[in-house]
């Protein structure tokens, strides 16, 4: 008697699984989605949005509210069968939804991208920010190159990792006679990228600008170098990306850097 009573309550109750996982659901994607425009628009600080709200609502949040929209699922499959679909699609809306949410840090995770946050096609001589440096005064990253870093309990040989994660971030070497035109397919190309223009030096050849992150409004500096090489019709372009915040950068730096010279390697 005891187990058709209990039974009949999971069945009756199918429904109201359904719904209770889809509000979790929803609810945690809202403040997982919310975590970055709070954190930009300083309503709060970095780590509330990352390892308080963001991880609780994706970790916690979506879980619980996974796991019972699976439960929801398999007894509607079981006491419904064919039937089961209007008790239960909510339940599979919430998996669908937790699914999209857990796929942007998934897909970062998966770039495989060292604990470092900068990039320079010049490790020798990393091009040097001159005119950001007053937007970079409260940046807990420093502006200048460090070759080696230390957080989380690691220390990280910054320019070792680079060569060994990003072998492909070189110089661009270009002939051309025409100075001029390179410097400004240069600094054209830093306002196709979307990044805002800081500084534009032709006598020196260096240009500086940032780009900001749609999520967190994360800022990250560049800076390229145009010099000339001995050969007078050769010139090199170096860039170099830095991180103002967080240990790490997902692979941003190196990929910005690989999209700027790529754009000005096609024209």
């Amino acid at each position: 008697m005891e187990e058709v009573e209990s039974s009949s309550f999971l069945k009756r109750n199918v429904r109201q699984a359904s719904l209770v996982s889809s509000l979790i659901v929803g609810i945690s994607a809202i403040l997982a989605a919310m975590s970055g425009p709070l954190y930009r628009f300083d309503v709060i600080d970095l780590n509330t949005a990352l390892n308080i709200i963001l991880r609780m609502s994706i970790t916690y949040g979506l879980g619980i509210g996974v796991l019972i929209a699976i439960i929801a699922i398999l007894l509607g499959l079981v006491y419904y069968k064919i039937h089961a679909f209007q008790y239960i699609k909510f339940a599979i809306i919430s998996v669908i939804i937790s699914s999209a949410v857990f796929a942007v840090p998934y897909s970062q995770l998966r770039r495989g991208a060292p604990p470092i946050h900068e990039i320079s096609t010049d490790l020798t001589n990393p091009p040097e920010f001159i005119d950001i440096l007053p937007l970079r005064a409260n940046a807990p990253n420093p502006p200048e190159y460090i070759s080696e870093i230390t957080g989380y309990g690691m220390v990280v040989n910054v320019t070792e990792k680079q060569k060994e994660y990003y072998p492909d971030i070189q110089p661009l070497v270009i002939g051309s006679d025409d100075y001029k035109d390179i410097f400004s397919v240069a600094k054209e190309s830093v306002l196709e990228m979307g990044w805002t223009l800081v500084s534009h030096d032709e006598a020196s050849g260096r240009i500086e600008a940032y780009d900001t992150t749609p999520w967190f409004g994360f800022v990250d500096d560049v800076v390229i170098r145009i010099t000339k090489t001995l050969d007078t019709n050769v010139f090199v372009i170096d860039v170099r990306s830095k991180s103002r915040v967080g240990f790490g950068d997902v692979g941003a730096n190196a990929e910005r850097i690989r999209d700027y010279l790529a754009l000005i390697e096609n024209k």
